[in-house]
């Protein structure tokens, strides 16, 4: 994901121009937001050079996509030390060329906020951005805000932010001073800056204690939805589960969620996520906190395993990532795949997913792994995600995850086992951590030398190579195969999937195309808005209890009615339009599932508990 380089000659005369005691001293004032913008203030470090440029991020760890976070930047200007203005020329939309940049002291510039703009496509994912609610809430990225100069990325950090009397600002970040209403931050570099997001609001916080670490739930819900406590007691159980899973203690002393609840939802039109080294930001709609709980404790059990990779598991693309210039790691089956593998096998492990419920998830891996180039390496994926295999990036949550699971089985089945994913992870934390990056060519063989020469044999063909995955091999390993299940009738509400219409904040229908029988009868049309559902007002906070608990209780002969809006043609204005029938049974074609063989082995059993212990 990331890789810095430059010449030996250019190292050697800027060593010399700085200082250790050499830092960026950034300032903002939460106090003076004005039109979703806020002006950021650099007192610089010395630079010895007559032309310096300064970048913000074209791309940040975890995104996988070009977001060029210049964009939101006006207002550029340099300053010498008697406020005389400096020569400035914008190289492109993340970079700025100060001429005579040895007598710069200070930079400002306004950054406006992306979470509420007009500034066109990408829309950045929110927990990515920035969102300055004047008065109400501020979530701060530091790549939307922050930057540095080319080569002095390496330098000491400090933040001085001004907030609001009754305002808490929360992150992950352990070196903080606050003095009446202003906090001071300070990191070893922008590395340690940008994976730090904060989140400043009246403060809705609860700290939890897990082993050594300090765990800081940080809400903020507009209509009051929830609280932190609540949240903070229903993932705790999860916690506890994976400080079991790395062995009885968790690798950092603070960890922070930053839950960020939207009544509206955002204008990337998605919600979820975005993992960091000591902190998660959490982009959620407000809905029945029964719900929401749930959707946390799944978000979070993925989110919260990347403290292991890439946190203590990187290579040196990630170790010092290029925000500028990125090249991308060809392991993202380590990064992404393994933990969302993981997330789901500490659940079922310690108890806090059923059989049927973990196989389930096993299943839709699979059905969802089909849905991509199955003939592309995964290394080679890895590698073009940002580019030439953009588009088949989002199979490291489906493929990534199903790699993880046959390298799991595979090790116990050769350790007898002793031996699996879990402690692999905890070997290359031990060889590697936080400060040592591994070269992307040389990991698989320094998995080999912990593990065994078949695994080498394993990558080679299916992780480096296009070879299918043998899943149904792994599965067969531990006395899980497919079962076949005859054509059934059952009651449906249609048989379409549901989005969003990322310019109204509504609900649509998709998918119709291959909607059953029912959704026929009801003429559902492919991105019809919903607006009611059997008398009740549909929105993105409710959709998940009213149709999920009508689905439930539904039986034959019930009456179904759905307004919806619709338009006739691109350039027509949109009109309500009511569709309704009565309930009948669809037909279900055959299907295979995943089930445990009847007949399976006393090794195959033993092997199964040993894989996700004793069901």
């Amino acid at each position: 994901m990331k890789r810095f380089s430059f010449s030996l000659l250019f190292l050697f005369v800027f060593t010399l121009s700085v200082t250790s005691e050499n830092r960026y001293e950034f300032s903002i004032d939460l106090t003076k937001c004005s039109n979703d913008k806020l002006q950021v203030e650099l007192v610089c470090p010395e630079i010895n050079l007559e032309e310096a440029v300064y970048r913000l991020p074209k791309i940040v760890p975890g995104t996988y996509e070009i977001l060029n976070f210049g964009r939101f930047i006006s207002n550029f200007k340099a300053f010498d030390s008697i406020g005389k203005e400096l020569q400035v020329e914008q190289l492109d939309v993340n970079s700025w060329k100060i001429v005579q940049a040895k007598k710069m002291t200070k930079l400002s510039y306004d950054v406006e906020d992306s979470w509420d703009t007009e500034i066109k496509e990408p829309y950045v994912f929110e927990p990515a951005g920035s969102n300055f609610e004047e008065g109400k809430n501020f979530v701060l990225n530091a790549h939307c805000l922050y930057g540095y100069f080319e080569g002095m990325k390496h330098l000491p950090y400090q933040l001085n932010i001004t907030r609001p009397q009754n305002f808490f600002g929360a992150c992950g970040l352990t070196d903080v001073i606050t003095k009446e209403n202003m906090d001071t931050y300070k990191v070893d570099d922008y590395m340690q800056l940008q994976d730090a997001p904060m989140m400043y609001n009246v403060p809705d916080t609860t700290v939890l204690t897990i082993g050594n670490t300090k765990i800081l739930v940080s809400l903020y819900t507009q209509n009051k939805i929830t609280s932190s406590k609540f949240l903070a007691e229903y993932i705790t159980e999860i916690l506890f589960a994976q400080q079991e899973y790395l062995g009885g203690s968790l690798p950092i002393k603070k960890y922070a969620y930053l839950i960020y609840l939207t009544p509206n939802g955002g204008i990337s039109g998605t919600s979820g996520a975005l993992e960091h080294s000591y902190s998660s930001m959490y982009f959620l709609p407000e809905m029945d906190q029964k719900y929401l709980a749930q959707t946390l404790r799944d978000v979070s059990a993925h989110e919260f395993f990347h403290i292991v990779t890439p946190l203590n598991i990187h290579s040196e693309q990630i170790g010092d990532f290029n925000y500028n210039d990125p090249k991308m790691s060809k392991h993202l089956w380590l990064y992404e795949g393994t933990t969302e593998y993981a997330a789901g096998l500490v659940q079922i492990k310690y108890g806090k997913m059923s059989l049927p419920d973990y196989l389930n998830v096993i299943e839709t891996k699979i059905a969802g792994s089909k849905n991509y180039n199955d003939s592309v390496p995964f290394t080679v994926m890895s590698e073009g995600c940002l580019k030439k295999y953009k588009d088949q990036y989002s199979n490291v949550y489906q493929k990534g995850a199903l790699i993880g699971l046959c390298l799991d089985i595979q090790l116990r089945y050769l350790s007898k086992g002793k031996y699996g994913l879990q402690e692999l992870m905890f070997d290359l934390s031990k060889t590697y951590g936080k400060n040592k990056s591994f070269k992307d060519e040389e990991l698989f063989d320094q998995i080999v030398k912990l593990t065994y020469p078949e695994i080498g044999i394993f990558f080679q063909n299916f992780v480096e190579g296009n070879k299918p995955l043998p899943v149904n091999d792994m599965l067969q390993l531990v006395g899980v195969g497919y079962g076949a299940s005859d054509a059934n009738k059952h009651i449906s509400i249609g048989g379409i999937s549901i989005g969003v219409n990322t310019a109204t904040n509504r609900l649509i229908l998709l998918n119709t195309p291959s909607m059953d029988d029912f959704g026929k009868a009801m003429g559902y049309r492919e991105n019809d808005e919903l607006i009611k559902f059997n008398g009740k007002t549909i929105t993105l906070q409710n959709a998940q209890e009213v149709i999920g608990g009508y689905s439930k209780t539904a039986k034959e002969g019930d009456d179904l009615v759905v307004v919806v809006r619709r338009k006739k043609s691109e350039t027509a204005k949109a009109k309500k339009v009511k569709l309704k029938s009565k309930l009948f049974p669809v037909l279900s074609p055959p299907s295979k599932s995943l089930i445990l063989l009847p007949n399976a082995t006393d090794e195959q059993l033993k092997l199964r508990a040993d894989w996700i212990g004793k069901h």
